[in-house]
């Protein structure tokens, strides 16, 4: 299963990975007749007897998120691979979702948190399985604001934003490799490498290499035949993540205020500060 697979690296992730599945379960936000020449391309490089499934979630409101979980659960049995690509750049200004929450944490954090933790029945099955949460290395210059985390009172940029979220996926990728121990399941993450995307020129107005390339090295952690649980990877290498991301109080306190974010609670308005 690949999120935000409708376009940048996702996209290019899921026509890496086609040819070689049984069964591709791809997500995104759009509706799905403006994506529906894209599966049919999409299909036309699978093996016979293979299939493609579309799901369609906004990851703005929580609430579909579980039901993108639920309809995972009754379309497959198990998942032998959760990528978690979905995100997003930081809008202009503080904007809030649905739930309440900075949007920038809640579509590239607390959505990936709460589909993860969702799913993992189908992936915690005895066998060998792996969630890769695709992050960035600009999360190593960034700092969890454990008492703000929807930068309500700290000052807000895009930027800042962004990298924390993508500190955030990193962190739970390591705390929850703790919480997989020895098993079967694994937890990774990578930063896919400097991609020219509509994030990157919106965020940082430079360009880099093309999807393909972020596509090969996600694809390369999520298939390698070692042993990556808990590790952080520059694009195929193994490295070191922001410190922060290992600290042990640090991955507690944050996996609890991840369930109270992701808690239903009542929805509120979209707002702007």
């Amino acid at each position: 299963m690949i999120t935000g697979a409708t376009d940048g690296i996702g996209l290019a992730t899921a026509r890496r990975l086609a040819p070689q599945v049984r069964h591709l379960v791809l997500h995104g936000p759009q509706p799905d007749e403006d994506v529906r020449e894209l599966w049919r391309e999409i299909r036309r490089t699978m093996r016979d007897g293979t299939t493609l499934t579309y799901l369609r979630a906004d990851y703005d409101e929580l609430a579909q998120v579980r039901s993108l979980a639920t309809r995972v659960a009754d379309t497959v049995e198990r998942i032998d691979v959760l990528i978690n690509n979905a995100g997003r750049a930081g809008p202009p200004r503080r904007t809030l979702s649905v739930d309440g929450n900075e949007t920038t944490l809640q579509t590239n954090y607390l959505a990936p948190f709460l589909l993860t933790t969702k799913l993992r029945p189908l992936l915690e099955g005895g066998r060998r399985t792996r969630i890769v949460n695709v992050a960035s290395a600009t999360h190593q210059s960034a700092n969890l604001e454990l008492d703000d985390l929807n930068l309500a009172r700290h000052e807000y940029s895009p930027v800042r934003a962004y990298v924390q979220s993508k500190l955030a996926l990193v962190t739970y990728a390591c705390a929850l490799a703790g919480q997989l121990s020895e098993g079967p399941c694994e937890a990774v993450s990578l930063h896919p490498g400097v991609i020219t995307t509509r994030l990157l020129d919106s965020l940082f107005q430079m360009h880099g290499d093309s999807p393909a390339h972020a596509a090969a090295n996600v694809v390369y952690v999520a298939s390698t035949d070692e042993h990556v649980n808990g590790r952080y990877y520059d694009e195929q290498r193994p490295a070191r993540p922001n410190p922060i991301a290992l600290d042990a109080p640090t991955q507690q306190t944050l996996l609890r205020l991840s369930t109270e974010l992701t808690s239903p609670r009542k929805s509120t308005s979209p707002a702007r500060d």
